[in-house]
């Protein structure tokens, strides 16, 4: 579980310092997840972060800046996670597998750290042993008969993987992500 720890918190760290560097004017525009804008992609981490803090802390009340609260409902998440042994309840789901909990989140700080970079008409930089270990997990969690894509699931059906693409792109695709989208002019 060290490994995935590791990849989940750098993951963490990442997106975190790009949350705090958006800027105001940002906080509307468009992001590749339908319909939603970057306030909306800040809130939903957040709110997915403290849901899973909740379940061994007591709740935090949002600040109503999703950028200010990030930081800390990001760490309060890990923290539990980090201390939930093998086995993590999760709100809805139960009782899951800790690691399993650690390389989906660490998967979606990746994408939704990709989700922000395209809003904002950037590249994500990621050190490759970063990709390397999340693309493996990207697969699995979106492998046929995975309950997280598709109608009901978390991400959109898989789109197809080109060798010809950055990794980071490879995995955004993995999770129904276009990645060629960019915001509309």
């Amino acid at each position: 579980m060290t490994d995935l720890l590791r990849l989940d918190a750098t993951a963490l760290a990442l997106i975190g310092h790009d949350v705090a560097m958006v800027p105001d004017a940002a906080m509307a525009a468009p992001t590749p997840c339908e319909g939603w804008t970057v306030a909306d992609l800040l809130r939903h981490m957040n709110e997915r972060h403290e849901a899973i803090a909740r379940t061994a802390l007591p709740a935090l009340e949002p600040s109503g800046d999703p950028r200010g609260d990030f930081a800390l409902t990001a760490s309060r998440c890990l923290a539990v996670l980090e201390r939930a042994g093998e086995t993590v309840t999760m709100p809805r789901l139960g009782p899951l597998s800790t690691e399993w909990v650690l390389g989906i989140h660490a998967v979606d700080m990746l994408v939704h750290r990709w989700d922000l970079a395209r809003a904002l008409g950037t590249a994500p930089a990621a050190p490759s042993w970063i990709t390397d270990a999340a693309l493996p997990l990207a697969r699995a969690n979106t492998a046929p008969g995975s309950p997280l894509n598709g109608p009901g699931g978390a991400y959109r059906p898989p789109l197809a993987e080109d060798p010809a693409r950055p990794a980071i792109d490879n995995i955004a695709a993995l999770l129904g992500r276009d990645p060629r989208w960019s915001p509309a002019i």
